[in-house]
């Protein structure tokens, strides 16, 4: 086996159970983020999501014809008021979602979170994998996918969850080149590390620190 690079076979678990276990996690993890998902974003960080909320919707509805020219107006005007802390990346994915589906429903830009939430955790699964074992690896993923704070985190309409997943994908890449240095794999690393400063700053901290 070389260096860094660990085998499914290498687990406690038969490989059909290893996988079976993944799956479920993945699974199981899902359907808790997914439960009353239609409820008001109450959960977590209210301000924070209405403040999403409220860009994503004046993007929506600056486009939106079918509705009074007062209420449009009032909508871009919410919008337009909002402070610009970062790029309005999962705003514009949300208002692009509300023209798909013909309405305004902020569960949908909650259901991107909660994707984003779980990509994360398959670079983090790969990156435990080869950094440590594969039921190092099952560990790994059961915290972040179980983690109390990171059930609710993952449901807001914030961009968070999307830095998170950069991230992970980001300590992937360095895996991979601490397997193997090379330029692509620098530039990979570089390339997810420097997605994840660009969709929420404060990630500097912890790309800096991989």
């Amino acid at each position: 086996i070389q260096k860094g690079i660990v085998n499914e076979r290498e687990s406690l678990f038969p490989t059909f159970l290893y996988w079976s276990l993944t799956l479920l996690l993945f699974v199981g993890s899902l359907s808790i983020r997914l439960f009353d998902i239609q409820d008001l974003p109450l959960d977590f960080h209210p301000t924070r999501q209405l403040f999403s909320a409220l860009k994503a919707r004046g993007i929506y509805y600056q486009t939106k014809t079918d509705v009074p020219e007062w209420q449009r107006e009032m909508a871009i005007r919410q919008w337009k008021m909002q402070a610009t802390i970062e790029p309005e990346i999962v705003e514009h994915l949300a208002a692009f979602s509300y023209r798909i589906f013909g309405k305004e429903d902020i569960a949908i830009p909650r259901v991107y979170s909660i994707l984003f939430w779980e990509i994360g955790g398959i670079f983090l699964f790969f990156t435990a994998k080869r950094l440590y074992d594969a039921d190092g690896a099952l560990l790994s993923l059961s915290f972040y996918l179980f983690l109390p704070y990171g059930i609710f985190a993952s449901r807001s309409f914030q961009p968070d969850p999307l830095m998170v997943a950069w991230i992970s994908a980001f300590l992937w890449a360095i895996s991979l080149w601490m397997e193997k240095p090379t330029w692509a794999r620098a530039l990979l690393a570089g390339l997810f590390g420097g997605a994840a400063i660009f969709v929420k700053t404060v990630a500097l901290f912890l790309v800096g620190g991989g």
